[in-house]
């Protein structure tokens, strides 16, 4: 008999582990707070990114991952639509000739674009203002919601025990080990227990006395109205992947954008500190980001917002994932902290899936939840 796994958590990576298990076998239960995809894997671009995967395990997530969505299609609102960093500056366009250095070395037909060249990757960029952008053919987008659901629904189908508004406020110990779950709903018990909780992974950890490396912030974006089309592949700014950014720093604006299947066009993003229950949209990031946005689409300045929102996003503090079982609760594995989970979700939880089974481990256990800390 297989052991019994608990997923904590509604989001993307649980949604394709809740898959993975089953399909090996495994009785799942998978608990959400509220609804699926109520946090940050229903907020966000739906961007498919290789720019910050340049290591070779994540280079391979990340191919694998693409080929799956490939299949999968319309089914998730998938497109290859290449995709491209604005490097503002001289700084940001040196720190990118080594990262396209790295992904053409992964056989990725990556290119460095500058001047009147970056209109032929995406014509309405206004270059006057730009040192350059990075390009990269094979990048995408999705539709996240639709993700999710998605994989949450097919999970479902093969057996999966799905329970919302089931919000887990502490842990059933005995001997070293957790025998259940205290929820809002009653205690749940389980063999494994898997946090895949993003924002809500450390303060579900702190209740075993558990401090995993992992932050949050709150993110803003919002979206137009339908329009021709007039932006192929998502776009974030150079400062997001080639720049270290202090994150104490009450304020972000970045420059992110990203035209739907319907022509409406997301656009991100202001990056501010916050209580992890806040969706407060601040008029300032709004304004902020907006401006940031025009200076490089002028002639989009017409478009009409109908609709803002934020949400609560993850961050480890060394930048790496979360992925392993802790040394003091050995039947509670963490399985989060992986930056832009939608490149990488389906191959990751295939990953965690031999974990489980096999002992299997990422990079050695590089990403452990008890590894040293060095900022």
């Amino acid at each position: 008999m297989r052991p019994r796994i608990v997923l904590l958590g509604g989001g993307i990576m649980s949604a394709a582990a809740a898959l993975e298990f089953r399909r090996a076998g495994y009785p799942v239960t998978v608990l959400e707070r509220n609804e699926l995809a109520s946090g940050a894997s229903g907020a966000n671009l739906g961007q498919l990114s290789l720019f910050d995967r340049t290591e070779p395990w994540h280079h391979a997530l990340a191919c694998e991952t693409f080929s799956e969505y490939a299949q999968l299609g319309d089914a998730i609102g998938y497109q290859r639509s290449g995709g491209v960093v604005v490097l503002q500056d001289e700084a940001q366009y040196q720190g990118a000739v080594p990262v396209c250095q790295t992904l053409r070395s992964l056989g990725e037909p990556a290119e460095l674009l500058s001047g009147k060249e970056t209109r032929r990757v995406e014509p309405l960029l206004e270059d006057s203002v730009i040192r350059g952008v990075l390009y990269c053919p094979n990048e995408g987008k999705l539709d996240p919601l639709r993700t999710t659901l998605y994989y949450f629904r097919q999970a479902q189908k093969c057996g999966a025990d799905i329970r919302l508004h089931t919000e887990v406020t502490g842990f059933q110990t005995a001997g070293g080990r957790i025998s259940a779950v205290q929820t809002t709903s009653g205690p749940i018990s389980g063999d494994i227990f898997i946090n895949a909780a993003g924002a809500w992974s450390g303060p579900l950890a702190q209740q075993l006395g558990i401090s995993l490396p992992i932050g949050f912030h709150r993110a803003t974006a919002f979206v137009s109205q339908p329009v021709p089309p007039c932006i192929r592949g998502p776009i974030v700014g150079g400062e997001l992947f080639l720049a270290h950014r202090d994150m104490s720093l009450h304020r972000h604006i970045g420059l992110g954008g990203v035209q739907t299947a319907n022509g409406s066009i997301i656009i991100a993003q202001a990056t501010e500190t916050s209580d992890i229950e806040s969706r407060d949209v601040t008029l300032p990031g709004l304004c902020l980001t907006a401006r940031t946005f025009l200076d490089h689409f002028p002639t989009l300045a017409d478009l009409q917002i109908v609709r803002a929102w934020a949400s609560v996003t993850p961050y480890t503090t060394d930048g790496l994932p979360i992925f392993g079982f802790s040394r003091d609760w050995p039947d509670l594995f963490h399985f989060t902290g992986f930056k832009g989970a939608f490149s990488i979700a389906p191959a990751a939880a295939r990953k965690l899936v031999q974990a489980i089974r096999d002992g299997a481990d990422l990079e050695g256990g590089s990403f452990s939840p008890d590894r040293p800390i060095h900022m």
